[in-house]
């Protein structure tokens, strides 16, 4: 026969059960919990779909939203890849993710928004929401124009180099580059739009500098200099336009054109370039400028070692 159990322990053991019995019943409620919880930012956030509007929205939701970046007040920079020049097809970032830039900036409060390099006449009317956000596009200022000369400690080949003042005023700095082939580097993305926040007499350098004769004529010394200068500042955000892009007879076309429908975001231009560059059948080990990049500390070309999700629209 078993010992009867002392009244005092009898209360310490039921109370304990109780807990036990509290604690599974409100389960379900903790489990739905920890289920609504924002998740935390992704390291690279690809959106596909065929609305690309709605592609860079969510794009920039999966690396924590647009308020991560930009504070209301704030005066945004936007370096799209969309000069006067490039018309045609894949070699210009997309007017709709432009525009969904320019809508988020706006939501979050920013006070202007600043093109560095400013698109062609038109270009803004040409996505399909254009009519809808005109408010938001009252925020949208031209470059007002002005280079400083800047240095370049770290640089290998380029110590010294003329960049927008308008890339240096802003508070933050978004990169919207397109993915697409290169005739010269093999591939353009983040680091070699920064090309288009520097002076006509700088990129000349970046051709010409080391003597070769032709204007692709030293791929690596072209590859050095896009690897230094983004040196200079590294963007806040990096949207990159991997939605239809040339691959081949880049970066002004015409050419063959990869409909990917994808729009990638990310804080490190080395990685977001590591990843697009595989939506052209390419490594980033064969991309010189990425590994030089990387080299400098900039970002990360394994992409295996980051956060990366991925949404359809």
């Amino acid at each position: 026969m078993n010992d009867p159990i002392p009244r005092r322990e009898f209360l310490r053991r039921t109370a304990g059960l109780g807990a036990v019995l509290a604690g599974a019943a409100a389960l379900p409620r903790l489990l739905a919990e920890i289920a609504a919880a924002p998740a935390a930012p992704a390291d690279l956030g690809i959106a596909e779909g065929t609305d690309y509007f709605a592609d860079t929205l969510k794009a920039v939701e999966l690396v924590g939203g647009i308020r991560r970046f930009v504070r209301p007040g704030a005066r945004v920079g936007i370096l799209l890849n969309a000069p006067r020049w490039w018309t045609k097809p894949g070699s210009f970032t997309s007017p709709e993710v432009g525009l969904a830039i320019v809508k988020l900036c706006a939501d979050a409060g920013a006070r202007e928004i600043v093109t560095i390099m400013d698109p062609p006449g038109g270009y803004w009317a040409r996505a399909a929401r254009a009519g809808d956000l005109r408010t938001e596009l009252a925020l949208v200022r031209a470059n007002p124009g002005g280079w400083t000369e800047v240095a370049i400690d770290r640089g290998k080949v380029l110590k010294r180099a003329e960049v927008s003042q308008a890339l240096l005023a802003c508070d933050v700095f978004i990169n919207v580059p397109i993915s697409k082939n290169h005739e010269g580097t093999g591939f353009s993305g983040c680091l070699k739009n920064f090309m288009g926040a520097c002076a006509g007499k700088t990129n000349r350098f970046f051709h010409t500098g080391s003597g070769a004769a032709g204007e692709y004529a030293d791929v690596a010394f072209l590859s050095q200099c896009i690897a230094d200068v983004n040196l200079v500042r590294k963007p806040d955000l990096c949207i990159c336009d991997s939605t239809e892009f040339l691959i081949t007879n880049g970066p002004a076309g015409p050419g063959e054109i990869r409909r990917a429908r994808q729009v990638v975001a990310g804080t490190d231009p080395v990685a977001v370039d590591a990843y697009a560059c595989t939506l052209l059948g390419l490594r980033p080990a064969d991309v010189a400028m990425i590994a030089m990049a990387a080299a400098h500390g900039i970002g990360q070309t394994d992409t295996s070692t980051l956060a990366v999700r991925k949404a359809t629209v």
